[in-house]
């Protein structure tokens, strides 16, 4: 049996970790999965099938070490599980990178998904000197959009041998249609309560711009409480909805008829691909991939933070758009971004070279 170990920052629910146990839960042949997660968050565990053999660890204190003393820690737990991979996941986990790099237990992949919010303009040159030490050698890096592409290859001078694009993918429903509504129109969105997802930025807009509209927002996270303050302090409770944590995607999908993401910072955020999937048009800001993921049809709606508002006013305005840019985004979600191929690219990339 194939032994795995994955070190998240986190495994609280978001889009690494809800793409780790599809993985995973789908994944043919016999593989003993180690996770863990460094500040104590399991949440993500719950997604995980029965049939899975998965073991969760927490280790919260490593945080309170001092760089010489977590290395010599996480080597330990290296030697410990002997795992034939180790997947690393973002900047959170990349000091587990470094201590494989040198110390050559096993085989190092390093995912890369995106940055936190300190990160969302530039990148830092310290961490960028970092990361090339890091992921040095023999380690493997994955990314998911073709601006981190770039990113890896330039700025942490990864060769193409090492580097794989690795586009996420869903699984959508033989069926679905939304029930567009003209009179009242929703606007929905689906993600982690963080704070680079700039969710104020979508209650504000949606209070100046679309008066006439009802905003749904999913999703649980660290700023829960705080948006839901925000909503309050500014009497849109009757306009803006925080429905909390959402398990059926696809159910709640259905009630929208214009999905919107205000993110700062994305490369490849797996809730446009699930509101393609639904056949719902798209509002954006022009962050990672994004404008490229979506239907040509759809594309105009994603532009700069300044044109947000106009853009949302366009798309209201624009009833009779909606359906056909829904379909087309559809389209492409199932031609170019499925979950088979996603699980062929994961079957490939943990076989032995």
């Amino acid at each position: 049996m194939t032994v795995l170990l994955h070190v998240f920052s986190t495994f609280t629910l978001g889009g690494p970790q809800i793409r780790f146990a599809q993985l995973v839960n789908a994944l043919p042949g016999h593989h003993q999965h180690v996770v863990i997660s460094l500040d104590g968050r399991l949440d993500a565990a719950a997604r995980l099938a029965a049939h899975v053999h998965v073991t969760c660890l927490t280790l919260p204190e490593l945080k309170s070490f001092s760089l010489p003393e977590r290395l010599t820690r996480i080597h330990r737990t290296l030697r410990e599980y002997q795992p034939e991979v180790l997947m690393t996941y973002n900047w959170g986990a990349i000091e587990w990178a470094l201590c494989n790099r040198f110390s050559r237990l096993c085989r190092g992949v390093h995912w890369e998904d995106g940055f936190n919010p300190d990160e969302a303009t530039r990148l830092y040159p310290r961490r960028n000197l970092f990361r090339r030490l890091a992921l040095g050698g023999r380690t493997e890096v994955v990314v998911p959009s073709h601006i981190l592409m770039q990113i890896a290859s330039q700025q942490w001078r990864i060769p193409p041998a090492r580097l794989h694009y690795f586009p996420n993918g869903i699984e959508t429903p033989a069926h679905l249609a939304p029930a567009f509504s003209v009179k009242q129109p929703t606007l929905i969105t689906l993600a982690s309560l963080r704070k680079e997802k700039n969710l104020p930025r979508l209650i504000d807009t949606v209070a100046a711009h679309a008066p006439d509209s009802r905003l749904l927002i999913g999703g649980d996270g660290p700023l829960l409480t705080e948006l839901d303050s925000y909503v309050s302090k500014h009497h849109l409770n009757h306009q803006i909805r925080l429905a909390g944590r959402i398990d059926d995607v696809w159910g709640f999908l259905a009630q929208g008829d214009i999905f919107c993401l205000s993110s700062d910072t994305e490369q490849m955020p797996l809730s446009v691909l699930e509101a393609m999937g639904a056949g719902l048009p798209v509002l954006a800001t022009d962050v990672g991939d994004v404008k490229s993921m979506l239907s040509a049809a759809n594309q105009p709606f994603v532009v700069q933070p300044a044109s947000y508002g106009r853009a949302m006013t366009q798309l209201l305005a624009a009833p009779d758009q909606w359906q056909p840019i829904g379909q087309a985004n559809r389209l492409k979600v199932r031609q170019e971004y499925s979950f088979q191929t996603m699980l062929n690219n994961f079957c490939r990339l943990i076989s032995p070279p």
